[in-house]
């Protein structure tokens, strides 16, 4: 019986695919890779192209993502203590420059007003008694200085008198008797003696006089004191209305009616209407950067929108140099830290006034200067009343209120 032997022989060679079979194999192969460069070349044109674009862009401008919107907030105080007697504002409503926001009782300060009036007409009359002092005081002077003239001549008549009769009594022999003579001289030391009396009285009405002269003053200094505090009540009775000292939106309003508030109390804020970027740009990007220069503005609150401005100042001084605490390099070891400026922007209010209302201090921004177009000179107008945002328009509510940073910009 024989048996098959199946094994394959060491010198066997397996049969090849035909060779068509291989070209149809690496066919794919060189797609993927054609496909591939391709991809690589477009990814590399597209990569050179905004490689380039970015480049240009920057070239030209400075940004920073280090900026915030500023404006001025005015806490709103109390000047004087009393009761709350209405509230006439509230969150987020918009008001104007001299709109009463808050009324204080003002009973108490009506009749504070009214004493002191009453004292200032006191002291008119007084005022007016003294001032008639004065003629009187003047006609008494008058009539005694008449009355010493007119003693003064009658003594001097009687003492030539008795000075011809003395004479005559010792060179006439008997012309004239010794009883003449004692009363002429009589009549002379009585003269004498009204003149100094009418003297004295002159200097008496002239004293009187300066003391209504003084009293007259005296008078007048009470009766202007009476009318300065009546001029104080008036305008402490003004303070019981509270009004805003600027247009804006109102924020953090803490106060309610009957509240008792109390002097330098903070009641509410009022955010202005103006606001402005504070850029903190890095010291190698100042070479450039110049006032007037335009800048593209995006705010991260409101990412559909670009907003334009221009370069307003820059702050003298980096904002360390104006920190609490301000570096000292020269003690301990050094290690250099890129110094930042703030740079004032602002906003031009007609690419804001779609959005006014919606721009509040302490949002985010990106601001973008051009450093190579030409310079803005011409100022920014303020925007028309009728323009700015209504308190119906304020319904979002302002989540944070921002003071002007220490090393912000002032206007």
């Amino acid at each position: 019986m024989l048996v098959k032997d199946n094994t394959i022989p060491r010198n066997h060679v397996a049969a090849r695919p035909p060779a068509s079979n291989a070209i149809r194999t690496h066919q794919p192969t060189n797609r993927r890779r054609r496909r591939i460069l391709v991809i690589g070349a477009v990814i590399g044109v597209l990569g050179l192209f905004f490689g380039i674009r970015y480049w240009m862009y920057a070239s030209t401008h400075e940004d920073t993502d280090d900026a915030y919107v500023t404006g001025y907030t005015h806490q709103i105080s109390s000047r004087i203590t009393g009761t709350v007697e209405e509230v006439l504002v509230d969150d987020n409503w918009h008001v104007t420059a001299g709109q009463p926001l808050i009324k204080l009782d003002p009973r108490d300060y009506q009749v504070a007003l009214e004493k002191d009036r009453a004292s200032y007409l006191q002291a008119q009359a007084q005022l007016a008694q003294a001032i008639a002092q004065i003629p009187l005081a003047e006609a008494q002077l008058v009539q005694a200085q008449a009355q010493a003239d007119s003693s003064k001549a009658n003594s001097d008549y009687l003492r030539r008198t008795f000075e011809r009769n003395n004479q005559l009594f010792y060179q006439g022999r008997g012309v004239i008797s010794k009883q003449d003579l004692d009363t002429a001289q009589s009549q002379a030391e009585t003269s004498v003696a009204t003149y100094k009396a009418n003297l004295a009285a002159v200097n008496v009405a002239k004293e009187n006089l300066k003391v209504a002269h003084a009293q007259e003053e005296a008078a007048r200094a009470q009766a202007e004191a009476a009318l300065a505090q009546v001029k104080n009540s008036e305008l402490q009775l003004s303070y019981c209305t509270i009004v805003a000292p600027v247009s804006g939106r109102i924020a953090e309003k803490t106060v309610q009616t009957g509240n008792r508030v109390s002097v330098g109390q903070a009641l509410l804020a009022v955010v202005e209407d103006n606001v402005w970027i504070v850029a903190n740009l890095k010291e190698t990007q100042l070479e450039r950067v110049r006032v007037g220069q335009p800048v593209d503005i995006e705010i991260d609150a409101l990412p559909h929108y670009r907003f334009k401005g221009r370069v307003d100042s820059l702050q003298p001084g980096t904002g360390s140099n104006f920190a609490l605490l301000p570096p000292d390099n020269a003690t301990g070891n050094f290690i250099k830290i890129v110094q930042r400026v703030p740079v004032k922007i602002l906003f031009d209010p007609e690419s804001i006034k779609a959005v006014r209302d919606k721009i509040v201090p302490g949002l985010s921004a990106v601001p973008s200067i051009a450093v190579t177009q030409p310079l803005i000179d011409k100022p920014y107008p303020e925007a028309p009343e009728n323009e700015k945002p209504s308190h119906q328009l304020a319904s979002e509510p302002i989540t944070q209120i921002r003071d002007v940073p220490a090393t912000g910009v002032m206007q």
